[in-house]
C-alpha cells in the first residue's frame, strides 16, 4: 500500500484501528516476553498507541516506528510528553517517504518514516517486539516484505508478541487484513518457534461497525521465538 494511503488516513482522522484503551492481550501476555526491567522493546507500525506508553510504566525502554508524523505528533501531545526531534536519513527538504527523524522523549523513543528504511543499527539492543497492528496492517505481498526485513533487523536472540486478525475476505476488504494461522507458519515458521497462546472469535455484538454481520473474527495471539 502506498504511504499516502496512510498518510490521508491521518489527516482525515479515520484511524478505527486505534484502540483508546491497553490492549488487553499485551497486558495479559506481557509476561511471555521474558523482559526484564530496562529492556528494550520495539513496537512497529505503532501510531499514537497507548500500549507504547503502558510498556514504559512497565519499567522497560520503549523504541517504536510509524509512518505519519501526525500519528507521533498526536501521541507525544495526548500523553503529554516533550521529545525532541532529530532528521536521521534525508533531508528537509527531501520527499516524505525517503526520510526518517528520531522523536525522542525519556519515556519513548519513535523513529518516524518507511518501516523498510529502518537499519540494523537502530535495533542492535532490543530484547523483544510487540506487534500489534503491522501485519494485518499489509497486504499480502508486503507482508512477506515485512517479514524479511524484520530478520534482518533483529538480533539472534529475540521475542515477538504477535497479534492477528482471521476473517473471510470475500465478506470484507482490509485494512486491517486477514492473516490466518497458516500463514504465520509460512511467514515465521522457519527461523521461528512459535506457540498458540489464544484464539478468540469476536462476539458480534463486539465487533466494529465494518465487521457486525461477518460470519466470523477471530483474535489470534502467537509467541515467537528466534531459534
Amino acid at each position: 500500500m502506498h504511504h499516502s494511503f496512510w498518510h490521508q488516513r491521518w489527516q482525515e482522522q479515520r484511524i478505527g484501528f486505534h484502540q483508546d484503551k491497553i490492549n488487553p492481550y499485551l497486558e495479559k501476555y506481557l509476561v511471555e516476553l521474558d523482559l526484564l526491567e530496562n529492556d528494550r522493546i520495539f513496537v512497529p507500525l505503532c501510531g499514537k498507541s497507548n500500549d507504547l506508553f503502558f510498556l514504559h510504566q512497565q519499567g522497560y525502554r520503549v523504541i517504536a516506528n510509524e509512518l505519519s508524523t501526525l500519528a507521533v505528533q498526536d501521541f507525544y501531545t495526548e500523553q503529554q510528553l516533550n521529545a525532541s526531534k532529530t532528521i536521521i536519513l534525508g533531508e528537509k527538504n527531501s520527499l516524505p517517504e525517503a526520510t526518517m527523524s528520531l522523536w525522542q522523549s525519556p519515556e519513548v523513543s519513535i523513529y518516524c518514516g518507511d518501516f523498510f528504511l529502518l537499519e540494523k543499527s537502530y535495533l542492535s539492543d532490543i530484547s523483544a517486539v510487540y506487534d500489534r497492528a503491522s501485519l494485518v496492517a499489509l497486504p499480502e505481498d508486503l507482508r512477506r516484505k515485512y517479514v524479511k526485513k524484520m530478520l534482518q533487523l533483529l538480533p539472534k536472540k529475540i521475542k515477538i508478541l504477535l497479534l492477528t486478525l482471521d476473517y473471510d475476505e470475500n465478506e470484507k476488504q482490509g485494512p486491517p487484513f486477514s492473516v490466518t494461522q497458516k500463514e504465520v507458519y509460512q511467514l515465521y515458521g522457519r527461523d521461528f518457534s512459535i506457540e498458540l497462546l489464544e484464539v478468540s472469535d469476536i462476539a458480534q455484538q463486539e465487533r466494529s461497525s465494518r465487521s457486525q454481520n461477518m460470519s466470523y473474527f477471530n483474535e489470534r495471539v502467537f509467541l515467537l521465538t528466534r531459534v
